[in-house]
């Protein structure tokens, strides 16, 4: 019994904090088209909170417009595809960060894109990430559309 409370606490002390670092929650996005997106964000950002992260990826998170990116997106539009976007930015002057996009479809990987963050955006608030985020996803459209034109399958 004393074993269990030793342990049980110590991992119970572990889990918690651990919960403060990363935080997740849906949010649904480029409605106009299909069904739209199911966006979870997660990470964190130089210690800022969760609260001040997630603006600044709803606003920058970039949708599929183009004809050929449009054709792709509605071949996987059902159910609503989920994309993850995750940015790690240390807590520190100068230290490195990373962003990665990553979209699930049918409960599949379909493509994903990962970059490290600039070094305006390493050295700012989180709303700098914005044009980072913008690119991420930008790519991760035209890479999926030049699937299609390459005739590969759109879901590997």
């Amino acid at each position: 019994m004393q074993r269990v409370i030793r342990y049980g606490l110590s991992i119970l002390i572990t889990l918690s904090l651990c919960g403060c670092v990363s935080y997740t929650e849906t949010e649904s996005i480029c409605k106009g088209t299909e069904e739209g997106i199911l966006l979870h964000i997660d990470g964190s950002y130089a210690g800022y909170p969760h609260s001040v992260l997630r603006p600044a990826v709803l606003q920058s998170v970039a949708c599929p417009i183009g004809e050929t990116e449009l054709q792709v997106f509605h071949a996987i539009a059902v159910p609503p595809p989920h994309m993850r976007v995750s940015i790690k930015r240390p807590a520190g002057q100068g230290r490195l960060g990373s962003l990665s996009v990553t979209l699930f479809s049918q409960g599949r990987f379909v493509i994903g894109e990962r970059m490290a963050l600039t070094s305006f955006s390493r050295t700012q608030s989180p709303s700098s990430i914005k044009g980072d985020i913008n690119l991420a996803t930008v790519n991760l459209w035209n890479d999926l559309a030049s699937r299609i034109t390459h005739n590969k399958p759109i879901i590997p």
